[in-house]
C-alpha cells in the first residue's frame, strides 16, 4: 500500500525514546534519529509534494502513556498520516520485576482503544504501525521472547484496522543475523545510527516509497 502524500499532509511519528530522540531539544523539532531520515529521504525523493513532517515521541512511554496523551499529542494535530511506534517499553519497563510493564491484553485493549479513537475523530487519517523492533543482551536474555505476542498483536491490530504494518522486529533480526558484526542496538534496545536507518528504510519500503 503506497502511502500518498502532498506538501500539505501532516505526517506524525508518536512513540517512546526510539521516535523522540531529542526532538524537543532540537531547533527543528525533528531530533536526530528515523524520523528526520525519513524527512529528509521524502524531500529529497520529491520536494514538491514533501510533507510537513511532525515528532510527537516521548522517552520511557508505553502504550498506556500514549492514551494519556493522546488527544493532545495525536487528535488535535489532525495528521494525515500516524505512524505509532510503541511497545518495547511495555515489555522492558517490566523485566527488571518493577510492575511498571504493560500486560499484553492491556497493550492490546488500549491499542485498539487509541486507534477507534483516531478513526471516530480523524477518518480520513491513514495508519502505520510499527513492530516493535528488539530486546536483545546485554538486556534480560529472555527480553526479545518476551517482546514476540506484542510483535504479533502489532500485525493483528494492523490488519483489523486496514494499517500498513512495518515488519521491524523482523527487519533488525535478520539484520542481525546477516550482520553480527554490526552493531545495530548497542545497549539491545536503542539503535545506533544504522539501526536508525535499518528503521527508515523498513518504514519507507513498507509504504513503498523507496
Amino acid at each position: 500500500m503506497r502511502l500518498d502524500l502532498n506538501k500539505e499532509s501532516r505526517l506524525l511519528f508518536v512513540g517512546d525514546s526510539i521516535t523522540d530522540c531529542g526532538w524537543m531539544e532540537d531547533p527543528e523539532q525533528i531530533g536526530d534519529g528515523y524520523v528526520r531520515i525519513i524527512r529528509d529521504w521524502l524531500r529529497c525523493l520529491d520536494p514538491q509534494s514533501a510533507p510537513r513532517v511532525i515528532n510527537r515521541g516521548i522517552s520511557g512511554h508505553r502504550v498506556t502513556d500514549l492514551a494519556e496523551r493522546w488527544e493532545r499529542d495525536v487528535i488535535s494535530l489532525a495528521p494525515d498520516v500516524l505512524s505509532v511506534k510503541i511497545g518495547i517499553n511495555d515489555v522492558w519497563h517490566g523485566l527488571a520485576g518493577s510492575g511498571l510493564g504493560v500486560s499484553i491484553d492491556r497493550f492490546i485493549t488500549t491499542y485498539r482503544e487509541l486507534l477507534s479513537w483516531t478513526r471516530q475523530a480523524l477518518p480520513g487519517c491513514k495508519l502505520v504501525l510499527c513492530e516493535p523492533s528488539v530486546i536483545w543482551p546485554p538486556q534480560p536474555a529472555d527480553g526479545n521472547e518476551l517482546l514476540r505476542p506484542y510483535v504479533m498483536a502489532v500485525n493483528h491490530i494492523g490488519r483489523e484496522f486496514g494499517a500498513i504494518v512495518v515488519p521491524l522486529h523482523l527487519a533488525f533480526n535478520r539484520a542481525r543475523e546477516i550482520r553480527p558484526d554490526i552493531d545495530w542496538a548497542p545497549d539491545g534496545v536503542h539503535p545506533s545510527s544504522s539501526g536508525h536507518m535499518l528503521i527508515a528504510r523498513t518504514w519507507l519500503a513498507a509504504a513503498d516509497l523507496l
